[in-house]
Parts: structure tokens; C-alpha cells; sequence
């Protein structure tokens, strides 16, 4: 399979078993903050008594999300001056659910050839 073709499959399944959250980074300039959001379809779930490893605790959520909506949003408009893809969630940026907001606490994102695939969180609150 092609990036293309993995990421639309991811598409297609958000599309279907999804929901929508808002990816809000908050900026500051000269002492004032603006919100940087886009809409996103995110696949959302507890971690298991397994999973909780680490920094990972009980109430927090892995969520999953697809590029498409980063990119074509050109999200963020302000990028990253470490290197960084600005397009990968960072600690800090919040991730509204259904009208709560939680704090996206990690992310990782998934290359395949250099190209962007998928984006898994871990988001607490």
C-alpha cells in the first residue's frame, strides 16, 4: 500500500466510527493569545489497566487521528522553528471532546517514507 492509500483507509474509518474534536494551539504575541484551531475526526478511547505505563494514568484518553484535516487546514499557521513537524500535536495544545477540553499530554506521530500517516495522542482532563 501507498502512504496515500493508508491514509485514506484511516480516512474512511474515522469517517465511519469517528467523531469530531477541535485541535486548538493558543499562541502568544506582545502578551496576547490567539487560538490556533482546526476541526479534526479523532477515534477516542480509554487505555487499558495494561496500558497504564509510565506517565500514562487512569481517566486519561488515547486518541487517533489522520493528517488530512492538519493539512488541509494548513494547521498550524504558525510553524515549528525546532525542526519539529508543526503538524504533530505537542505537549500544551488541547484537544476539545464533545465541549471538554483536555490537555494533550504526548503525541506520536506515525511516518511511513517520510510522509505523515497518523497521529496517536495520549490527552488527560
Amino acid at each position: 500500500m501507498t502512504p496515500a492509500e493508508i491514509i485514506a483507509d484511516l480516512d474512511t474509518a474515522l469517517s465511519h466510527f469517528g467523531a469530531d474534536a477541535v485541535l486548538r494551539r493558543v499562541t502568544w504575541a506582545g502578551g496576547n493569545s490567539t487560538n490556533d484551531d482546526v476541526t479534526v475526526r479523532i477515534q477516542a478511547r480509554g487505555y487499558t489497566p495494561r496500558e497504564l505505563t509510565g506517565n500514562i494514568v487512569q481517566g486519561d484518553t488515547k486518541v487517533i487521528l489522520s493528517p488530512t484535516q492538519l493539512v488541509a487546514a494548513g494547521w498550524p499557521t504558525v510553524p515549528q522553528t525546532d525542526g519539529t513537524d508543526a503538524r504533530v500535536p505537542r505537549k500544551g495544545d488541547k484537544l476539545v471532546i464533545a465541549g471538554r477540553v483536555r490537555n494533550v499530554e504526548a503525541a506520536a506521530p506515525i511516518y511511513v517514507g517520510g510522509e505523515l500517516l497518523r497521529i496517536e495522542m495520549q490527552v488527560r482532563g
